[in-house]
């Protein structure tokens, strides 16, 4: 299969651009168009529009993106199959996860995995609910660390309940009950977790009819955990973002109990790579 050529497509469809996928890639500019239109003539279909703003994909060059993509994976996942025939103990594998996942399991999980497959190279970076489900759409990671989230064409797999807890300065009045009502947070000056970022939290209140007064968002939980710790308001995290941080608050339980479900994502997990494979069961493994 003449990979080159798909490989072309799907950096210009990224890029909007000849001359900027041409660099990317290491190719002339006049390469890569040749290239463009020796497909446009095998599939005697128009893939892209070009003017003077770029490349873009036409309503057939839409339709095609996916399939090209998936099969740009399956060639990937089948060089990575033939590889570990050989050698068991080669390949790559690209993670996308929360800052907190990456901070409180990655490191134990990756140790682990790495005594056993020393020269598998690991990758990972770090992101938002709607980053993650992004990277793993276009293929740009092999799995996806993230909360329960319904996404059309990728598998889910749990993990773990995460619950969802009040974060409060450490002077603030506590109730006398061992949790906090949802209720007290109506009116009350909230920071909250960037939309997108965090999907929870938004839930959360949705569900209960629960109106704050939100007055910050912020992408950074460690943002958030300061601003309440200095006074400007009260928010909701979960706790594996609140766990070992250092900052000067106090964190109660939600009544009516909340959480989240942490898990993977992946394309398909059939179609997963060997080492994708492997990774996942070393993550099952550490989180039970």
């Amino acid at each position: 299969m003449d990979n080159n050529k798909y490989q072309v497509f799907l950096e210009v469809a990224r890029c909007n651009s000849i001359s900027k996928a041409a660099e990317n890639l290491g190719y002339t500019q006049s390469g890569v168009s040749h290239t463009l239109k020796r497909m446009e003539a095998d599939f005697n279909l128009p893939l892209f529009y070009r003017n003077r703003n770029g490349a873009f994909l036409t309503p057939a060059g839409e339709e095609l993106y996916p399939h090209i993509m998936q099969m740009m994976q399956c060639q990937k996942n089948l060089n990575q199959t033939i590889l570990s025939l050989h050698d068991l103990h080669r390949g790559t594998l690209n993670i996308g996860t929360y800052s907190s996942i990456s901070r409180n399991w990655l490191p134990a999980i990756i140790h682990q995995f790495k005594q056993d497959y020393p020269s598998i190279k690991i990758h990972f970076k770090e992101g938002g609910n709607k980053d993650i489900l992004g990277w793993l759409q276009n293929h740009e990671v092999d799995l996806g660390f993230l909360s329960m989230e319904e996404a059309e064409g990728l598998e889910w797999i749990p993990l773990v309940e995460d619950p969802l807890l009040a974060v409060l300065p450490s002077d603030y009045p506590l109730p006398s009950t061992a949790s906090i009502d949802l209720k007290h947070f109506n009116d009350k000056i909230f920071i909250i977790s960037a939309l997108g970022t965090d999907i929870d939290i938004h839930r959360v209140l949705r569900k209960y009819h629960i109106s704050p007064d939100i007055q910050y968002s912020a992408k950074d939980d460690d943002t958030i955990i300061s601003m309440v710790e200095h006074h400007l308001g009260i928010s909701i995290l979960p706790e594996l973002v609140l766990k070992d941080s250092h900052k000067d608050v106090i964190t109660l339980p939600l009544y009516p109990y909340c959480s989240r479900t942490l898990g993977i994502m992946v394309p398909a997990l059939s179609l997963s790579s060997p080492v994708t494979t492997r990774f996942i069961e070393y993550t099952k493994e550490y989180v039970k």
